[in-house]
């Protein structure tokens, strides 16, 4: 499957959930920790056949390269990522927000906050924009290898009734991300 096909079908579940007026706080927690060893480096989990998410921590935390399950592989520091569309006329743009972890010492979890600031897909038959602000959090990997975390996503397209915060809450999406090692 094309990357075009992929980015639609994920808009198709974004229609599901979609909006464009509300904005989802991040947590009540502090998380004022070093961030633990074991989790630097690269991580990745598959969504579906077709979608992944990656995440590169460097050793203080920081998220300077992802791989958005939407957009593909961005470097953060570029502020996003534009790609040419397979038929003529048509690109997706993606514009990234902040992107931050934070660990929680007392209770040895860590919370990642990605922002797909703003997306626009222009297609043959029309046009996409919206946001999409995900979050994950489970406990820091014992064994360095593999990160179990619960996924919430809330996602506002254009024209859309905004996302229900409880719903998502309530059936936070279940990924395991799996320590890449690039030697």
């Amino acid at each position: 499957m094309n990357r075009i096909s992929a980015l639609l079908g994920c808009f198709i579940f974004v229609l599901a959930f979609g909006g464009c007026e509300q904005q989802v706080q991040w947590g009540g927690k502090t998380g004022d920790g070093v961030f633990p060893e074991t989790m630097v480096g690269v991580w990745e989990a598959e969504v579906t056949r077709d979608s992944k998410w990656g995440i590169k921590f460097e050793p203080d935390g920081s998220i300077l390269k992802i791989i958005h399950s939407l957009a593909g592989p961005v470097n953060v520091t570029e502020g996003g990522v534009y790609l040419e569309g397979p038929e003529p006329n048509t690109y997706a743009v993606f514009v990234m927000g902040p992107c931050e972890a934070k660990y929680y010492p007392e209770i040895d979890e860590l919370g990642v906050k990605i922002i797909l600031e703003h997306y626009e897909m222009k297609l043959p038959t029309g046009v996409l924009e919206g946001r999409i602000e995900s979050y994950f959090s489970g406990p820091v990997s014992k064994d360095g290898q593999t990160w179990a975390v619960d996924l919430r996503e809330y996602g506002w397209l254009e024209g859309a009734a905004a996302p229900d915060p409880k719903i998502i809450d309530q059936n936070p999406k279940k990924l395991v991300f799996t320590k890449i090692d690039l030697k």
